[in-house]
């Protein structure tokens, strides 16, 4: 008895646990599903109504219409997709040389990348919109691409320095004798063997920079210039918010990421497992 008792406990508590979890993770999503589609009426009624009396699609009409919508997706999918392939280039560069080659500072550059993990990203808000300033960078996409990009670069190497660790060295070793040059063999080479590690980086860095905020609040002013993100972050107005408005922009900007991952999800974790594998 006390066996049984024994394995019906911990059953139960995965149980409660994943409730928890589920809890926790989709009712936040389907609150936001049930704002979108209620009235404004119905969005200010005390008590609060969980179903709305009659599903109407009209903030989503009111967000598409809203400004140049279509601008604020292409600006978005200009800043992840340029963050997110300049990552991948330069942090493919950086775990090669840490994981590859031997200099006096190697250390030194590992632990600085691993200390920028431990700040937060905040601390250096007021320095670099300073030095942007002084440069005539702001209010330009190229400046957020090359900020959020800088701050991803030692996460993208640390987590590539064991990809790197993996690729025989035989393999580079017999390009180099062959005539390729160093440069020619990284890319034609460990580039293509480190695929698993640049696809998880690209797909880490790309959602980053999709929905960041803050940096594209804080340097880009021009209607023309907004990202998706900061369009939504304008729907909130000093004495009124239009909750239902906000609901639908933010669904609407989560369907990439849902998105990437329905389609990726197969791909990402056979990545993942191949270089646990190695």
């Amino acid at each position: 008895m006390m066996g049984k008792r024994g394995n019906i406990f911990p059953l139960a508590g995965r149980y409660v646990l994943l409730a928890l979890f589920f809890v926790f993770t989709v009712f936040p999503f389907l609150w936001l599903l049930l704002t979108s589609l209620k009235g404004s009426r119905e969005l200010y009624e005390f008590p609060v109504r969980y179903l709305p009396r009659e599903a109407t699609l009209g903030n989503y009409r009111e967000v598409i219409q809203m400004g140049d919508f279509g601008r604020y997706i292409c600006n978005s999918l200009t800043v992840a997709l340029a963050g997110a392939c300049l990552v991948v280039l330069i942090a493919g560069m950086s775990s090669y040389i840490l994981s590859r080659m031997e200099f006096k500072s190697k250390s030194a550059v590992f632990m600085i990348f691993m200390m920028t993990q431990m700040l937060p990203s905040a601390v250096g808000f007021a320095p670099l919109y300073i030095l942007m300033t002084r440069l005539g960078m702001v209010d330009r996409l190229s400046t957020v691409i090359l900020i959020l990009a800088g701050g991803q670069i030692p996460f993208g190497t640390i987590l590539l320095i064991g990809f790197m660790k993996g690729i025989p060295k035989a393999l580079e070793e017999s390009a180099l004798l062959d005539g390729c040059g160093r440069v020619k063999t990284f890319f034609l080479i460990v580039m293509p063997l480190a695929k698993a590690g640049l696809f998880s980086v690209f797909i880490f860095v790309f959602l980053a920079c999709w929905n960041d905020v803050y940096t594209s609040v804080l340097y880009i002013n021009a209607n023309a210039r907004k990202t998706l993100t900061v369009a939504i972050y304008s729907m909130i107005g000093k004495y009124d918010i239009n909750w239902g408005n906000v609901a639908a922009g933010t669904l609407i900007a989560m369907a990439p990421a849902i998105l990437l991952f329905s389609f990726m999800k197969e791909i990402f974790v056979e990545n993942i497992a191949g270089a646990v594998k190695e």
